[in-house]
């Protein structure tokens, strides 16, 4: 993928990791933008990869707001057998990071 490309998805998912209260549908699209992401990560630059853990960590601490929002219009576990998200897709185990987070609290 052409650097402008991988810029731009990154650059997109920082973005929207810092509105988590944008409708479901956007939340799917924030997923999509970071299973994306992922198949490009060994070509990251230290700073993208800098910028990808910081955005990482702006959706772990939104995870409720943004798994709310989502529930709203569509069944994650059905979504994520759509688009076939193993585990190491963590990002879209929302109600997880949501149970794990109460659990923690």
């Amino acid at each position: 993928m052409e650097e402008e490309e991988r810029e731009r998805l990154l650059r997109d998912y920082s973005v929207g990791v810092r509105y988590p209260e944008v409708s479901g549908f956007e939340v799917l699209d924030l997923l999509d933008l970071r299973s994306r992401i992922t198949g490009l990560e060994a070509e990251l630059t230290e700073d993208e990869k800098r910028m990808l853990e910081e955005s990482d960590s702006l959706f772990l601490n939104q995870a409720s707001r943004f798994y709310e929002s989502l529930s709203q219009v569509a069944n994650l576990a059905e979504m994520r057998e759509q688009v076939g998200a193993t585990p190491s897709h963590w990002w879209w185990y929302l109600e997880r990071l949501v149970q794990a987070e109460k659990v923690a609290s």
